[in-house]
């Protein structure tokens, strides 16, 4: 039996998947895809706080398709662990936790939409996790 791809989405994915709705959002395609047996999506205690507390904000009628989305999810607990990369250790705290959770998991794949703070790392690989935004992973890596 192959085994699945392990991929990890960042708050901002989870987010803009529930804000969009899966008919209008290219990265709920993750979720059809591990609905397929191919992968398996993974977030984060952190990640899941991060997006109820936004989705609750900027729209709320949302909530339901979020909590829908976080039951699909395999959720790990937050890790906080010196990664001994420079570009890691000059990102925001919260950032680096749920980093330090893909890598530390040994997630094949961290997905983030969030350019402001990830543009260095894109298409970065720490320890055994690819950093990729949305669209590589789909596009590019299956």
């Amino acid at each position: 039996m192959e085994e699945k791809i392990k991929a990890f989405l960042d708050s901002n994915v989870l987010f803009s998947i529930a804000y969009s709705g899966s008919e209008r959002s290219r990265a709920y395609l993750i979720y059809e895809i591990q609905s397929m047996g191919a992968v398996e999506v993974y977030v984060s205690n952190l990640v899941c706080r991060e997006s109820v507390f936004n989705i609750k904000i900027k729209k709320p009628e949302r909530l339901p398709l979020l909590n829908e989305l976080i039951k699909k999810s395999k959720i790990l607990a937050d890790v906080l662990a010196d990664i001994k990369y420079e570009l890691v250790n000059s990102l925001p705290q919260n950032d680096r936790i749920i980093l330090a959770t893909a890598i530390s998991n040994r997630m094949d794949y961290f997905i983030t939409g969030n350019s402001n703070d990830f543009k260095n790392l894109y298409r970065k690989k720490i320890g055994k996790t690819l950093i990729l935004q949305p669209i590589d992973f789909l596009y590019g890596n299956l």
